[in-house]
């Protein structure tokens, strides 16, 4: 039993270690929202890989959020940020001065 949760524990630590690519991906780099309703999406990204990412959902005066911290690492249209994944369906582009960005068939943008 204390062999099985060792290597269960240390599958986790390596998983959530796994190093940035960031520099392959420089455009990713600042502060995106997605905004729709009451939810609101944003994605940080760092120029030291390190990433943040939220889902908060607001009722009057009160919120509850999700929060995922961790490395960027993007593989094959897979953004993983800690243990969240996220499908990138379109690269960042810019357009009229604002930077946009698809992911999970969402649009973000930033400034």
């Amino acid at each position: 039993m204390k062999r099985s949760l060792l290597i269960l524990l240390s599958t986790f630590l390596l998983l959530s270690c796994e190093k940035s690519n960031i520099a392959e991906h420089a455009n990713y780099i600042g502060v995106w929202t997605n905004v729709n309703g009451n939810l609101t999406r944003t994605l940080e990204v760092k120029t030291n890989g390190k990433s943040f990412y939220e889902e908060r959902t607001s009722s009057g005066n009160s919120y509850t959020a999700v929060s995922y911290n961790g490395n960027f690492v993007l593989n094959d249209s897979i953004l993983k940020i800690g243990f969240k994944k996220l499908i990138i369906n379109e690269e960042p582009t810019m357009s009229g001065g604002t930077w946009y960005l698809v992911m999970d068939n969402r649009e973000y943008s930033k400034n």
